[in-house]
Order: C-alpha cells, then structure tokens, then sequence
C-alpha cells in the first residue's frame, strides 16, 4: 500500500489541475524551467506533474511494476531511492535540459529505479539480485534503449541522470565495500 502513495500523489496533482478554471495557471507551468531560477522549486513538484492522461498511465504502470519490485526491500530503501533519483533526475534535467518549456512528469525516477535494481544486482553481489536484476533488465529492455533517443517533446535528461543516480545509489549502498568486489574464496 505504501508504495502506492507516489501515484495516488501523481493522480491527485492531474485531477486537480483538470479542475482548475482556464483563468488560473496550468500547474505544468510549475515544472523545472532547465537553467533558470524560477524552474528551481519544479525539481520538488516535476515528478507529480504529467502533461495529459496517456503521460500520466504510462508512468503509473511503469512506477507500479518497478515500485512492486524494490518496495519488497522496505520502505526506507524505496523512501530512499526514489527521493535521491527525483533530485538527481531534476537536477540533471534543470541543468541540461532543453530550454523553452518545462519539463514535467514521474519518468526520472522510473529510470531512476531502474537503474538502481539493474545495479544493485551488480553491486550487491547476492544471487537473488542478480537474478532480479535480469528479470527487470529483460522486461524493461525497451527502457533502456529509451535513453538513447533524443525526442524533442520528451525529457530525455530526466530519463538520463535519474538512471545514473540509480545507478551511483547502488553503487553507494551496495559497492563501496571492497571486500563484496572479491570472490567470497579470496575473503579474510
């Protein structure tokens, strides 16, 4: 139930902003400006904005699958991930991102999760992992092959740097031991 709370947040923020009259701001218009400092506070409030439905059931789906997955490892761990992927992601995407609109939408910490249990597998050196890892890698091929296309009405700069933060997470929380990287043979 827990790990529904961050769509249920997406679906509560879409419903709202349909409510609002014309007259009032569009709350997309609250999403990161990239280099700008008005579109700093859309780091926090980008994940929770979508551009219209299809945006929004694409990332529900997509967050629900890979959130079922990494929930398994706690709340803390899934608290974790997908506040540390929502800076970087932002980050990345108020940094490098294309200037002229604002960039909007959960997708950065999809990547960001991604890139975090293709990782951790990886890093953590467990078995149980690793098989999880290619489970996911498998079903979220397409995914990954999504960061290397360059669409202009797509925030590829979220997608990037949310799956390098993912990535550089694991790395922090499974990698750093040197002790994992040797083969449990060679251990004192």
């Amino acid at each position: 139930m827990f790990a529904l709370s961050w769509p249920a947040a997406m679906w509560a923020v879409f419903v709202f902003d349909a409510l609002l009259p014309n007259s009032i701001a569009r709350l997309d218009n609250l999403g990161i400006w990239p280099r700008s400092i008005v579109g700093l506070p859309g780091i926090a409030a980008a994940p929770f904005l979508h551009a219209d439905i299809w945006h929004l059931l694409a990332n529900t789906i997509s967050f629900c699958v890979l959130g079922a997955v990494l929930v398994t490892s706690g709340r803390r761990l899934f608290t974790e991930v997908l506040v540390t992927t929502a800076i970087i992601s932002g980050t990345g995407a108020w940094l490098f991102g294309q200037g002229g609109r604002p960039h909007e939408g959960a997708s950065g910490v999809i990547y960001g999760m991604l890139g975090f249990l293709l990782a951790r597998g990886w890093f953590s050196r467990k078995p149980v992992w690793a098989i999880i890892s290619l489970v996911v890698g498998f079903f979220q091929l397409g995914s990954v092959f999504g960061l290397l296309r360059i669409d202009p009405n797509i925030s590829w700069s979220s997608h990037f740097w949310g799956f390098v933060g993912g990535i550089a997470l694991a790395w922090w929380r499974y990698g750093r031991d040197p002790a994992r990287a040797l083969p449990p043979s060679s251990r004192s």
